[in-house]
């Protein structure tokens, strides 16, 4: 894991990441972060695409559409953000991105609270081929 002050949605990457939690209401899963929320304005039916991976999969890392991912960090909407969420997520990504360049913005930080440092300390383990992003 290497960390890089750049904009999700401008620096080239083979995948790109969007935080999110377990939720699904109405068959459409709940983008509460940032993240999820400008994934959504860029296309169309992520919502329902992505409650339905939930509904049939489960709270993992899903492959929503080519080079777009999910990224759990909760576990149940209401719920804080969770160092074991993140920690789990982070082994899945590794293993559905590969050698791919990957954009990740740093979870459970920020809105989350969660402190970089402890963050940092479960996504330790993730090859340099995935970037913690600092940017929007």
């Amino acid at each position: 894991m290497i960390e890089k002050n750049c904009d999700l949605w401008l620096e080239p990457a083979d995948y790109r990441c969007i935080l999110t939690n377990a939720a699904v209401s109405n068959g459409e899963a709940v983008l509460d972060t940032p993240s999820a929320q400008r994934a959504a304005a860029k296309f169309a039916g992520l919502a329902e695409d992505l409650g339905r991976l939930l509904t049939a999969r489960g709270n993992h890392v899903h492959e929503i559409r080519p080079g777009l991912c999910s990224f759990p960090i909760k576990q149940y909407q209401w719920a804080g953000p969770s160092l074991a969420v993140i920690e789990r997520s982070a082994r899945e990504l590794a293993q559905i991105v590969g050698t791919g360049k990957t954009l990740l913005p740093r979870p459970g930080c920020g809105e989350g609270e969660l402190a970089w440092e402890d963050v940092a300390k479960v996504l330790a383990a993730l090859p340099d081929n995935v970037i913690v992003i600092t940017g929007p």
